[in-house]
């Protein structure tokens, strides 16, 4: 997939300005039929040597890593969303065996324990 270059806002406002042209070549049309149905516009930004960049809990994210990175992430399980995770846990095992998303990287149910096991010592 190939994107045009546009002009760039300043890192402040933490978004690269792309008209909405170049946004069409650039978006699967799965992304498209949300922004039509829904009215739910992907952002687009370049993050820079030495940017941080926060995503919002529970928003949706995908990267396109056009350089080599290092990646710091902190996922947190709040009370709220525990029986999703839960649900999501379950679904690894029927993923394909060589699937991206078949690891499961939040390891809720170990965090669980982890967190009973601290609560009780605090006690």
């Amino acid at each position: 997939m190939h994107c045009f270059r546009t002009r760039k806002m300043i890192v402040d406002e933490q978004v690269a300005e792309m008209n909405m042209e170049a946004k069409r070549r650039c978006v699967p049309v799965s992304r498209l039929k949300l922004m039509k149905e829904y009215g739910i516009e992907p952002w687009t930004f370049v993050q820079n040597l030495g940017d941080t960049v926060f995503i919002p809990t529970l928003c949706p994210h995908q990267v396109r890593n056009l350089k080599s990175y290092t990646k710091i992430a902190i996922d947190i399980i709040s009370p709220e969303n525990v029986v999703e995770c839960f649900r999501l846990t379950e679904e690894f095992p029927r993923l394909p065996q060589y699937h991206k998303a078949k690891e499961d990287k939040l390891e809720v149910k170990k965090t669980i324990v982890h967190d009973v096991d601290f609560v009780v010592r605090s006690i």
